[in-house]
């Protein structure tokens, strides 16, 4: 049985630390793509200022490129990652709590500003 199982609501401490942890993720879902497409950028600037292309440079820039766009992807789907795990935890069985007795519940009252 897990704690908001057992209070039956979402304790305020457990809020709190929720708030941080949406507030990192969101940090780290705006800043990880940015620095991956300025990464991008000079990946691909360094093939137009080469001045011989060949085909091996081409290879491996492209390569990094479809690399770093499908982690920028990933990072920007990590909340809808998190909001569906959330959504997926187990439930209490008790028909007595009412709003805020699920992690979704805690979640989504995390989403005040800190």
């Amino acid at each position: 049985m897990n704690l908001i199982q057992m209070l039956g609501v979402c304790p305020q401490e457990f809020i709190d630390v929720m708030k941080i942890v949406r507030f990192v993720l969101n940090v780290l879902c705006i800043a990880i793509p940015i620095i991956l497409i300025v990464l991008i950028i000079f990946d691909l600037a360094k093939i137009v200022t080469a001045g011989n292309i060949d085909d091996k440079l081409k290879k491996e820039v492209t390569s990094k490129v479809v690399t770093r766009l499908i982690f920028a992807v990933l990072i920007l789907l990590v909340p809808t990652i998190v909001r569906l795990v959330f959504g997926i935890l187990p439930l209490p069985d008790r028909a007595d709590v009412g709003p805020g007795s699920t992690w979704q519940d805690c979640w989504d009252r995390s989403n005040a500003t800190l």
